[in-house]
C-alpha cells in the first residue's frame, strides 16, 4: 500500500506542443525567410513525495537552429541557445504549468512576434567549414556581416502542428556530428581559459540536439 501511495505521490505532469521559429532578414534582392518547428515539452515534477531540489517546472527543446541563406554561402543561424519561452508569449501573467495544457490542445496555429528582449543567440561562420570562425550577429547590425542592403525584418514564434524539420542544419554544417562531445573550438569543455572565448561557450547541441 505504501509502495503504491509513493508511485502516485510521485507521478509527475507534463506536455509537449510543436513551435516554430521563422526569421526574415531583409537582403538587396528582397525579404528571405527560414523557420524551423521544434517540439517544446514542459514537466511539472511537484509531487509530494518529491525532493526539494528536484520539484519545480522543467522546459525542454527538441529540434534544430533556424538556418537562413542570407546571401549566396552566407547564412545565418538562430540557435536553440537563449530560445525565448513562449508562455508570455501568447498568455501573459500565467503560470507556465496552467498554459502548457493550452498548447498542447491548440488546434489552430497561433503566431506572436517577438520583442528585441527576446531574440535566441544569432551567430554565422566567417569560413563555414569551419566551426571555429562562429560570430555573434548583432540583430540590429546584420551589415556589419552581410554587408549593405541587409537587416533583420522579424523574428516570430508559432504554436503549430506542423511536423519538427530535420536536416537542414546538418546539409549546411556536415561536420556538426564531430562537435557533440566537445565545443566548437574543438575544446573539450568550456572554460574562461580559452583563447576564443565565443567559440568555446557553443557546441553542436546548440544547433541541433539530435545526433544525426
Amino acid at each position: 500500500m505504501l509502495f503504491s501511495l509513493l508511485l502516485l505521490g510521485g507521478c509527475d505532469d507534463s506536455w509537449s506542443w510543436h513551435q516554430k521559429l521563422t526569421v526574415t532578414v531583409e537582403t538587396p534582392s528582397g525579404p528571405k525567410s527560414a523557420s524551423s518547428v521544434m517540439k517544446a515539452s514542459l514537466e511539472d515534477r511537484d509531487g509530494p513525495f518529491a525532493l526539494p531540489e528536484a520539484r519545480g517546472a522543467f522546459f525542454e527543446l527538441q529540434g534544430e537552429a533556424v538556418v537562413l541563406e542570407v546571401l549566396p554561402g552566407k547564412y545565418l543561424f538562430a540557435l536553440l541557445k537563449d530560445m525565448p519561452r513562449p508562455y508570455g508569449l501568447f498568455f501573459p501573467g500565467e503560470a507556465p504549468v496552467d498554459i502548457a495544457p493550452k498548447f498542447e490542445r491548440m488546434s489552430k496555429p497561433a503566431t506572436a512576434t517577438l520583442t528585441r528582449s527576446d531574440y535566441p543567440l544569432l551567430v554565422a561562420f566567417t569560413d563555414i567549414n569551419d566551426p571555429k570562425t562562429v560570430k555573434k550577429v548583432d540583430p540590429d547590425d546584420l551589415e556589419d556581416f552581410f554587408g549593405q542592403g541587409t537587416s533583420l525584418s522579424s523574428i516570430t514564434l508559432s504554436i503549430t502542428r506542423e511536423r519538427v524539420t530535420k536536416g537542414k542544419v546538418e546539409n549546411v554544417l556536415p561536420w556538426l556530428n564531430e562537435y557533440y562531445d566537445k565545443m566548437l573550438d574543438s575544446n573539450r569543455f568550456e572554460t574562461i581559459y580559452a583563447i576564443n572565448r565565443f567559440a568555446n561557450s557553443l557546441s553542436a547541441g546548440n544547433f541541433d540536439t539530435e545526433k544525426n
